[in-house]
């Protein structure tokens, strides 16, 4: 496999987030996968990275894993607001 970037490289967080997710989600499509498999993906990259330039063993990273996965979800929040759906409720 071969990475290759065409473009520029947004400024914007926000915009590389999406650009990241969209690069997970081919992955997924051409290995015949679920999308959703990228999450497992994209954190399982998260914490590879993170080993890598801690330079420490990841039993010495996991709260640190822990507290970065909080900034992520609370910046996910933030950058993607969700719009509230009507739920249908099931006659039984």
């Amino acid at each position: 496999m071969q990475v290759e970037i065409k473009g520029k490289v947004p400024n914007d967080p926000q915009a590389r987030v999406l650009a990241v997710e969209a690069a997970a989600k081919a992955i997924c499509q051409r290995a015949g996968t679920d999308p959703a498999d990228a999450i497992m993906m994209l954190m399982t990259a998260a914490a590879h990275l993170y080993t890598v330039y801690s330079g420490k063993p990841s039993s010495e990273n996991i709260l640190h894993l822990a507290h970065s996965l909080g900034c992520a979800t609370v910046a996910a929040d933030d950058f993607f607001k969700l719009k509230p759906v009507a739920l249908q409720s099931e006659e039984r």
